[in-house]
């Protein structure tokens, strides 16, 4: 169960936003709901079963071309309306039917044998009940709903028979009537007035009529009447229509106890159902996105390979690679704003949440996830006006969250720490957190510009510097991360950049302390060393691949130039071989001549 800690959690890693994106790939109400209502497994068994249950669905639809599943209305209440004995409405029969086929249809679809490695879904269709022989007696009965179809039944039959011959001789009757006595009668029409078949006739005129007056037009020009010829019919009629009226009510309270009998088994349909539609909708996001099967670890391991921000316009997306947990618990990201520190961040958060809610991930294969207890995240302002919390009481309260609960399955996640406050007293608290977290032996990011921090991550092997790498020129960002190595703020060289003017970036320059600025200067020197040895190592690379296609290239033709060779000498040998047997042949003739 989540706190509302873990709410906020899943509310800042936008968790939320992607399963709005999975829900428009489902097909029932119900799933959708359930999409956006379910919450990660953190245990190991059940992600995995989560996520084996995704990669089978992808299979049936992407390689066995399963069609998926077929859209119907779920129940509302009428099943437990039906168990009580309760008549359901000709549409709810109709609900229920379409029910009934769905779980025919993708219980025959998802049960079959496929290649013999997808079992866990095929499974959980099997648990659907189906009974095809109700399902064509609804929909064979209850044409719309509004209607019941003639032949629903042997009476029902012969009863509306009998109406439509009745309602056939009533109206030969007034017919005829209406020709006869046409003098007196408003139109020549027949109408009906409570359900009995009347004639319009002029006020004047009424005493010529014999019948029963049922109505009266609202000038009371017009009576109608129904004449003494057809009062018998019309009860005949009437009560024809009682009769129909009960059987219908008979056949519709057959097929509901029908319904009821097994409400409960239909109830289970609709989870079961709903279950195999999540997992074709993780499925299919999987493939819009490009996205793999995550591996799985519990211990504190990950190592996401290319990841891509689901979020992120795959065009403009760049793919981060990271790992940690393994020779060490923490990295250190450093680097200028807006180079991605952040979203970085986000991507370890939001891609574990997602594996454990068994999504595939878009990122390359081999990329591995850790199934943590807890996720703990501080990103961003949360100043509350109405709590009076400024942005630093904020983070602190979730600092504060954070130390009391963590333990040595927990991943967390703090942008900027120790930010907002005095620099000198914000870098020595977010020391002091680090290493509590540590002690902890929890694992996780943490963002900083702080220079000690950096100078911390040097001296505790628990902890790893890394840097969002940047243009050494233009100190542009590059989003790409780099592990073993803290990264530059270049804060003024960026604010030069932007159209400071000069003078005040070189006085803000003398007033950085000594230590500030050496510190800075070889971080700044490192990475341009770092990315010239780069570029440099590329370039053996590509020399490297030279020598070596060139290399190939000459073995191909030395290789030619022996089977040349050889096939040289065997021609040369087969010659030779044929010149001798030929003297030899010469030598015998010769040799029988002499004697």
């Amino acid at each position: 169960m989540f706190t509302v800690l873990d709410e906020r959690v899943l509310k800042t890693l936008e968790f939320d936003k992607v399963l709005s994106l999975v829900a428009k790939y489902a097909v029932l109400k119900g799933t959708k709901r359930l999409i956006l209502s379910f919450r990660p497994a953190f245990c190991k068994t059940d992600a995995i079963e989560l996520l084996s249950k995704t990669e089978e669905a992808y299979k049936m639809l992407f390689q066995f071309g399963v069609s998926g599943i077929e859209f119907f209305d779920e129940p509302d209440d009428e099943l437990d309306r039906a168990k009580k004995g309760s008549l359901l409405t000709l549409s709810e029969l109709i609900r229920s039917a379409r029910l009934l086929k769905s779980s025919r249809l993708v219980r025959n679809t998802f049960t079959d044998n496929f290649d013999g490695t997808i079992t866990l879904i095929p499974a959980i269709a099997e648990n659907l009940y189906c009974d095809q022989y109700l399902e064509k007696d609804i929909l064979s009965k209850v044409l719309s709903d509004e209607k019941i179809a003639d032949n629903a039944s042997e009476k029902l039959y012969e009863i509306r028979r009998k109406i439509a011959k009745l309602n056939e001789q009533i109206r030969e009757k007034l017919a005829s009537f209406v020709r006869n006595e046409q003098k007196y009668l408003q139109d020549s029409i027949v109408t009906i007035r409570g359900d009995r078949y009347v004639i319009p006739v002029k006020s004047e005129h009424r005493s010529r009529i014999k019948g029963l007056v049922h109505d009266q037009s609202a000038s009371g020009s017009t009576v109608f009447i129904e004449p003494i010829e057809v009062f018998e019919l019309n009860n005949q009629l009437r009560q024809a229509t009682i009769e129909e009226s009960l059987e219908v009510e008979e056949i519709i309270r057959d097929l509901s106890h029908k319904i009821g009998l097994i409400a409960d088994k239909l109830d289970l349909n609709v989870e079961t159902i709903t279950e195999i539609d999540f997992c074709l909708a993780r499925a299919y996001y999987a493939y819009k996105t490009k996205s793999v099967k995550p591996i799985l670890n519990d211990k504190g391991f990950v190592d996401i390979i290319n990841g891509r921000h689901p979020l992120i316009d795959e065009k403009s997306v760049f793919p981060i690679s990271l790992k940690f947990g393994k020779d060490y618990n923490y990295l250190l990201v450093t680097g200028p704003n807006t180079g991605g520190k952040t979203l970085t961040l986000k991507l370890v958060g939001l891609f574990t949440l997602m594996a454990l809610g068994g999504m595939s991930l878009p990122c390359n294969s081999g990329s591995q996830i850790s199934v943590f207890s807890d996720v703990f995240c501080d990103v961003g302002d949360e100043q509350s006006i109405e709590q009076s919390l400024s942005t630093f009481s904020s983070h602190i309260k979730n600092i504060v969250e954070i130390t009391s609960k963590v333990n040595d399955r927990s991943l967390v996640l703090i942008d900027e720490i120790g930010a907002g406050t005095d620099p000198d007293e914000g870098s020595a608290l977010a020391q002091a957190v680090i290493c509590r977290l540590l002690d902890r032996g929890s694992f996780g990011i943490i963002t900083t510009h702080y220079t000690k921090l950096k100078e911390f991550a040097y001296v505790d092997g628990r902890i790893v510097n890394a840097s969002m790498e940047f243009d050494a020129q233009t100190f542009a960002p590059l989003y790409k991360l780099t592990i073993g190595a803290p990264g530059s703020s270049n804060a003024l060289e960026i604010a030069l950049r932007l159209g400071i003017d000069k003078t005040i970036v070189d006085d803000a320059t003398k007033l950085l302390s000594d230590n500030k600025v050496d510190f800075e200067n070889v971080i700044r020197e490192a990475e341009k060393t770092r990315r010239q040895a780069q570029e440099e190592l590329a370039e053996l690379e590509v020399s490297k691949k030279k020598v070596l296609f060139e290399l190939a290239e000459l073995e191909k033709k030395n290789q030619k130039l022996t089977e040349e060779r050889q096939k040289f000498f065997e021609m040369a040998k087969a010659d030779a071989r044929s010149i001798v047997n030929e003297k030899l042949d010469q030598a015998e003739e010769y040799i029988e001549q002499i004697k």
